[in-house]
């Protein structure tokens, strides 16, 4: 890498050819968000068991359609700290802090997938 591409802490790196920032692989507030991801998206959804939708003010259109595009196929497990406007249709919606929560999700279907190995202790 060379001394263009290098970034100096809180900066993005630059390109290497034109200086400029590199951008990040995001959809920042107020960008169209691809269309083959989102028809992919959609198509995961309708298709999906189950959706988890978590950490989302559920607002923010397309995105927000997947959830709701989930429930014509399966259960959507909603977690968030607070009430949005899909926590009145999802299929299970639980209010606390996602690292806390997921976690317990997981203990709860999977029960033995964290399991102590025989003879060990459970930390």
């Amino acid at each position: 890498m060379g001394p263009a591409a290098e970034a100096t802490p809180g900066t993005p790196p630059q390109c290497p050819q034109c200086g400029a920032p590199l951008r990040p692989d995001v959809v920042w507030l107020g960008e169209a968000l691809p269309a083959d991801a989102l028809a992919a998206a959609d198509a995961a959804a309708r298709a999906c068991e189950v959706f988890l939708c978590i950490g989302t003010s559920s607002v923010v259109y397309p995105a927000a359609a997947l959830p709701q595009a989930a429930l014509q196929a399966g259960a959507v497990v909603e977690i968030n700290r607070d009430a949005t406007p899909l926590s009145g249709i999802a299929t299970h919606s639980f209010r606390g802090a996602a690292g806390e929560l997921l976690p317990a999700l997981v203990d709860a279907a999977w029960p033995a997938a964290r399991a102590p190995a025989q003879g060990g202790a459970r930390t």
